[in-house]
């Protein structure tokens, strides 16, 4: 009977220890982060339920943003409503990314992978200045001004 309670009482802590990373792991499935597919979730601006920009691949482009030599093309100025072609002409993959020196931007409207060779196209819905940098490489930045 004492083996017994012995037992338990090893047990008890690492049910503990499990049942904390259940809920540590069960949090973070629940944070935002991007998709190589689409847009951030819930990023939207201000609360209105219109992104201020999303990913729209099948958008036409009223300027582009050449990436090369790990390097951001020049900034451009769009009217709100229009989409931004990147194009990564760079032989490894970058992030287009709301946000500066490497990190999002609380609330970033976009986050997307861009591969070797791709483009990803974004829609700015909302006039603002727009700053974009790559998650992997933070000295890359450029700006998006949307009038």
């Amino acid at each position: 009977m004492l083996q017994t309670d012995v037992a338990r009482l090893r047990r008890a802590p690492v049910a503990a220890i499990g049942a904390a990373a259940l809920l540590l792991l069960l949090a973070s499935c629940n944070a935002a982060s991007p998709s190589s597919g689409g847009s951030t979730p819930g990023a939207s601006g201000g609360g209105g339920g219109t992104a201020r920009c999303e990913a729209t691949p099948d958008a036409t482009a009223a300027a582009t943003i050449a990436i090369a030599n790990f390097k951001f093309g020049d900034e451009v100025t769009v009217q709100a409503g229009e989409a931004v072609a990147f194009t990564n002409n760079d032989g490894t993959g970058h992030t287009v990314t709301e946000g500066t020196n490497g990190r999002a931007a609380d609330g970033a409207c976009v986050d997307e992978s861009v591969a070797a060779g791709s483009t990803v196209t974004v829609t700015f819905s909302q006039a603002g200045d727009f700053d974009i940098t790559c998650k992997i490489h933070p000295g890359m930045h450029t700006a998006v001004h949307v009038q």
